[in-house]
C-alpha cells in the first residue's frame, strides 16, 4: 500500500494515518514503544500497518518470536 495503489481492490485510494499514542504501537519495554503508521484504503476498507521508525526493527526482532 505504500506505492499508494490498494493491492486488494486496486484503488488509488490510499490514506496514511499517523498515530502516536501506544495503544497503538509495538512494545519494546515498559518505556519505548514502535510507533505504527496506518495505511487506509478509503474504497474497500483494506488496512496495513508499518513500523514508523525502522530503527525499531532489530529490537522488535529481539524480543518476539519469529514465525517458522
Amino acid at each position: 500500500m505504500k506505492d499508494e495503489i490498494c493491492p486488494k481492490c486496486k484503488a488509488a485510494e490510499v490514506h496514511i494515518v499517523t498515530q502516536t499514542a501506544v495503544e497503538v504501537s509495538i512494545a519494546i519495554t515498559w518505556s519505548k514503544t514502535a510507533g505504527l503508521n496506518y495505511y487506509v484504503c478509503t474504497n474497500c476498507g483494506y488496512v496495513e500497518l508499518f513500523v514508523q521508525d525502522k530503527t525499531m526493527l532489530p529490537l522488535i526482532a529481539e524480543k518476539y518470536p519469529r514465525i517458522v
